[in-house]
């Protein structure tokens, strides 16, 4: 698996080509002559000095789950009063109702991180540094599709002025943030179709069910160092080559490989936390959250919500969607009066 200068998307090559994005007048306008990289980028060969890249994109997994699981884990046993108010379940019954031990769960995460490194160091390369002048080389090869993009949204006479004022601009921002940002909202949704048809898959196989998902559904109420407790195998398939596909199939550089990867695992932990904060980067933003993940851990749930970990999309075409309301008419429960948030959090947008 090679990762380097990112091409430009596929989709935006399929647009058509104005005979104007080639001349050779104008393209000397739009490409950039200076670097001018953003803030997050760093000219060297690695982003830390003490760690390569491709040894960060392994590492970075690793340290977000247990730095965010350690801090879940003190605000699960601090008794915090803002805190204990917005439990999805009580403490107690954690203790009662899970059929894996907190030792079994971390051996399984630890185990999985094993596997995901050994991965990692087998079929992931060491990217080659890009020198200043290969990168602005490769934003010289963008110019003639960003111009088309342009005079396709602008139109011919508006775009040509736009682009002569502002050209150089727009490529750049195109090359440090747009295709960065297109890239992993496209692994989201890679990951996402990806997981639920293998999550969904394992659900309706009754062999693959006995033997390798039922391992995660020892966890009837989730917590967040439980988030990848999973039979090897599962993990695996689920996580650990679901999300080195993602960044293969869309074109990723390493370190934005390993944006997606610190991404993925901590809303997976989020996900299992145990607690609806509306104010949680994860809850806020994404429907796809720990209150709707728990659903899929109960009983009642486990035919629902197969959709993991960003969007509810596929439940919502596939018909598997099942909202807090219809879990609550489920088992005559109402949304617990402790969940002091609710009305905030119904307000916040969220991207689904």
């Amino acid at each position: 698996m090679s990762m380097g200068i990112s091409p430009f998307p596929a989709l935006i090559r399929a647009l058509p080509s104005f005979p104007a994005s080639h001349n050779t007048t104008l393209l000397s306008y739009i490409t950039p002559t200076t670097l001018s990289p953003p803030v997050y980028y760093a000219p060297r060969p690695s982003l830390l000095s003490f760690i390569s890249d491709k040894h960060l994109s392994l590492a970075g997994p690793f340290v977000v789950y247990w730095v965010l699981s350690i801090m879940w884990h003190v605000i699960d046993t601090a008794g915090v009063p803002y805190f204990e108010k917005r439990r999805i379940h009580e403490s107690p019954e954690m203790l009662a109702r899970n059929r894996a031990t907190v030792r079994q769960v971390v051996e399984a995460v630890v185990w999985q991180q094993v596997v995901q490194t050994i991965f990692g160091l087998v079929f992931l390369d060491d990217e080659h540094f890009h020198s200043p002048a290969e990168h602005i080389a490769a934003m010289a090869g963008y110019a003639p599709r960003v111009a088309d993009a342009v005079l396709l949204v602008a139109g011919p006479r508006a775009g040509i002025e736009l682009l002569k004022n502002h050209g150089q601009a727009i490529v750049a921002w195109a090359y440090w943030w747009g295709v960065p940002i297109a890239q992993l909202l496209a692994g989201f949704v890679f990951i996402d179709t990806w997981q639920y048809m293998l999550h969904r898959g394992m659900h309706m196989s009754p062999f693959l069910y006995r033997y390798l998902h039922s391992v995660h559904h020892r966890l009837y109420v989730p917590y967040a160092f439980g988030a990848l407790y999973n039979h090897p195998v599962e993990g695996l398939l689920l996580d650990t080559i679901g999300a080195g596909l993602a960044a293969e199939v869309c074109g990723m550089s390493i370190r934005t490989a390993t944006a997606l990867f610190c991404i993925s695992t901590a809303k997976t932990i989020d996900d299992h936390c145990g607690y609806r904060i509306w104010w949680d980067p994860c809850q806020l933003l994404f429907a796809n959250n720990a209150d709707y993940h728990d659903i899929h851990h109960q009983a009642f749930g486990i035919k629902a919500n197969f959709s993991q970990p960003f969007f509810i999309t596929w439940d919502r075409l596939l018909g598997t969607q099942m909202t807090r309301e219809q879990a609550n008419a489920r088992t005559r429960r109402h949304l617990p009066a402790k969940d002091a948030d609710a009305p905030a959090r119904d307000l916040a947008s969220k991207i689904e």
